[in-house]
């Protein structure tokens, strides 16, 4: 049963030491982590995974390219996913993303 999950969201100025948040409840823990660089990500998948984390997920913002570079740099059994939106999501995030840099 998993209990301990991690979560990494990549987005520029966050900060691997200090960007951070554990929700606990009875019997789960989730861990996020707020990173800058893949290269962050994996020292804090390493520390994550360190601590008991049984699952990490990396936020949509790593791609795939990206989140398959932290993956293998970390060489674990973890399994490392990475989140992405199905076909129409990500046409609306598509959409809104052209939005913001017409603005």
């Amino acid at each position: 049963m998993i209990n301990q999950y991690g979560f990494i969201v990549k987005a520029e100025n966050y900060d691997d030491n200090t960007d951070s948040a554990t929700l606990n409840t009875s019997g789960f823990s989730t861990q996020v982590v707020g990173v800058s660089s893949d290269e962050e990500a994996i020292v804090a998948a390493r520390k994550m995974i360190e601590e008991g984390i049984q699952v990490i997920e990396l936020c949509g913002g790593f791609g795939e390219e990206s989140a398959q570079y932290v993956s293998r740099s970390l060489d674990t059994d973890v399994p490392i996913g990475y989140v992405t939106f199905h076909d129409n999501e990500q046409f609306k995030l598509d959409k809104m993303l052209s939005r913001q840099q017409d603005s």
